[in-house]
């Protein structure tokens, strides 16, 4: 578990309670504080663990029912050409109508419970679990990589020959930003390290589309994802979705603002 301050408002505590809650009883709990970007705290806790599975989940997640790591685990010793798996995204049960509304406007803020084994690239570092044997196989977590690093793992673990999917009755919570600035915040610093993966590891540019899919992630040229953004600013506005056309704009301001950047900020100051 990736933390900045070990505290996380207060959830890091509660998802502590949810993880010593879980049927599965035979873990061991790693938070890694204070080490950026969180690809290179994954790979700090990866090194120390000493379990077969490895399971990574992120400092404001609570989890939705007392079986969710057995469900993960079990999905990966009964089927060898799972890779990765994780539960279904949720917004909290007690979400502001703010955050709600963006979970409905913006893409890729949900994935809805299953009842079967689903194959998706909407398994995140939200909350995931691999083999420790194929994670070290794949390289582990790029250590520098300011964003982008669910679709670097998942490309790289297909790479190998693996399936990449959701397990049926097994959710997370996972909250949306809780007002408008810090929605704002989100969405330029995500533009940010989007401009900055860019310039530095472009063949890791991932196009991730907006709804969920299976396959690999293509690598777009810029002069396209420009073009597709603004196609996306438009239907926002015509079909009034206000936090999504923000939320873009944010995006983009926050891409320019690096790409024109003379003095670039390091990674460390970016994630």
């Amino acid at each position: 578990m990736p933390s900045l301050d070990g505290e996380r408002n207060g959830n890091l505590q509660r998802l502590l309670a949810d993880l010593a809650g879980q049927t599965l009883t035979d873990i061991e709990l790693l938070v890694v504080q204070g080490v950026r970007p969180n690809g290179r705290a994954r790979n700090v806790g990866a090194v120390r663990a000493r379990g077969r599975y490895l399971v990574f989940i992120d400092d404001d997640v609570r989890l939705g029912h007392r079986d969710v790591l057995a469900n993960l685990v079990h999905a990966l010793v009964d089927d060898p050409s799972l890779g990765l798996v994780g539960p279904s995204q949720l917004p909290p049960p007690d979400a502001s109508r703010f955050q709600r509304a963006v979970a409905r406007q913006l893409p890729r803020m949900r994935f809805p419970v299953v009842d079967r084994t689903t194959d998706t690239d909407m398994v995140t570092h939200m909350c995931l679990a691999v083999a420790a044997q194929l994670w070290r196989q794949v390289g582990g977590e790029h250590d520098d990589l300011v964003r982008g690093t669910d679709p670097d793992l998942r490309e790289r673990v297909r790479a190998a020959g693996r399936r990449v999917a959701v397990v049926p009755d097994s959710w997370a919570y996972h909250p949306p930003p809780a007002s408008l600035p810090s929605l704002i915040r989100s969405a330029w610093c995500g533009g940010r390290g989007a401009a900055w993966v860019r310039r530095h590891h472009p063949e890791l540019a991932f196009d991730v589309p907006e709804g969920p899919f299976v396959g690999r992630a293509p690598v777009r040229r810029p002069a396209y994802r420009l073009a597709r953004l603004g196609a996306r600013l438009l239907l926002a506005a015509l079909r009034g979705r206000f936090l999504l056309l923000v939320s873009d704009l944010a995006y983009a301001a926050g891409y320019a603002s690096l790409r024109l950047a003379r003095n670039e900020p390091a990674p460390e100051q970016l994630a």
